[in-house]
């Protein structure tokens, strides 16, 4: 006869027993789920490859506005200093380049994060929101090209 506590059918610990129920949250006949499976888990599933195309897109369109901003913020300080006559139109214009500078800034910064974030493999949304903005700046710049027909406008 056994004392207290020998249960022969009993495995040790971390040894599956084939007289004895199965282990918790596992039902015979069924498969584990995936990543549950010991301390390895399996195989990391692998990023789209559309994934990593469109991050690699978004760091070169970020880089790309990187560069363009810079020209807009320096394009925006050489026509500060520019004496038009007392007519101010240069003024205007370093305030229209640095403005545009600036959201050309924030594009190529939502992109670059955005990127990041794809990489790394928490969202997805940010650099769908950069692509989105692009696309919107790119059609926007399309009609306006198909209103002018390159003449210039007469001055008043």
């Amino acid at each position: 006869m056994s004392s207290y506590g020998d249960y022969p059918q009993q495995a040790g610990y971390g040894q599956q027993s084939s007289a004895g129920p199965p282990g918790y949250g596992q039902q015979p006949g069924y498969p584990e789920p995936y990543g549950y499976g010991g301390y390895g888990g399996g195989p990391a599933p692998t990023r789209p490859a559309g994934v990593t195309t469109a991050a690699v897109l978004g760091f070169i369109l970020g880089a790309l506005a990187v560069v363009a901003a810079i020209l807009l913020f320096a394009g925006g300080g050489v026509l500060t200093g520019v004496n038009d006559g007392g007519t101010d139109i240069a003024d205007a214009l370093s305030g229209v380049f640095i403005i545009f500078g600036l959201v050309v800034l924030v594009i190529a910064v939502i992109m670059i994060w955005g990127s990041v974030l794809a990489l790394t493999g928490r969202s997805r949304v940010l650099l769908i929101v950069g692509a989105s903005l692009l696309t919107a700046f790119g059609v926007l710049g399309f009609f306006n090209s198909l209103g002018s027909d390159g003449t210039p406008t007469p001055a008043a």
